[in-house]
């Protein structure tokens, strides 16, 4: 697989700090459809693995989801629809063409032939970059959380943190990630929180949920 990328060095993965999982919060992230939330979960395990990239690192998974899996999901499609071609002719094909099948070879031909770098895009291509997206998103604000958790706690109104304040704080989280005002125009506070009364306090766990949730996608 590797061969037929050569685009990007990619070196061994290293260990790095296990994220947890939330299976019900998934699934309300990535939603339901063609590609299931279990299925997604299934390719997307290898969390805690870092792969280094010029000039950057990724998470493994979320490497493989943009570069592989978007090309080898369709070549593993055809592959299994060539076994079964050969599996249940009925003397059409001559035997030494199906002794000399090798689904490896069959496969790699299959990656180099639809290698993406040339402008081969696979029906695939849009729904596992858009959930690399997601995740590398679900992440960020999850690795971040502590980060803002302690900001939160040097505020005057940590102990009583209203609507009122929610602006004040999401204005205070842009300043510090130098989001240039993008957080904040993202972020409709009297929308997304409307179900607060003018005087109710939230919890921070709460808030961060909420504004996360809807910054992820």
């Amino acid at each position: 697989i590797q061969m037929a990328f050569m685009d990007e060095e990619l070196k061994m993965p290293e260990s790095g700090a296990e994220l947890e999982q939330d299976d019900e919060r998934n699934l309300d992230i990535y939603g339901e459809g063609e590609f299931t939330d279990a299925f997604f979960k299934t390719l997307m395990r290898v969390q805690n693995n870092v792969v280094n990239l010029p000039g950057k690192k990724e998470h493994f998974d979320i490497y493989l989801a943009k570069k592989i899996y978007p090309v080898l999901v369709p070549g593993l499609e055809s592959l299994s629809k060539e076994v079964e071609r050969l599996m249940q002719d009925e003397g059409q094909i001559d035997s030494s063409i199906k002794e000399r099948f090798n689904p490896c070879i069959f496969l790699a031909e299959y990656l180099m032939s639809n290698n993406p770098k040339y402008g081969h895009q696979k029906e695939y291509t849009e729904v596992f970059e858009k959930y690399a997206r997601i995740e590398r998103n679900r992440r960020f604000w999850s690795e971040e959380r502590q980060n803002f958790l302690r900001e939160f706690m040097g505020q005057s109104y940590q102990s009583n943190f209203t609507i009122q304040h929610i602006e004040e704080f999401v204005e205070l989280i842009d300043k510090y990630l130098n989001a240039e005002g993008t957080i904040k125009d993202a972020t409709k506070v009297k929308d997304l929180f409307r179900f607060l009364d003018e005087d109710q306090v939230i919890k921070f766990e709460e808030f961060y949920e909420i504004f996360s949730r809807n910054l992820i996608d």
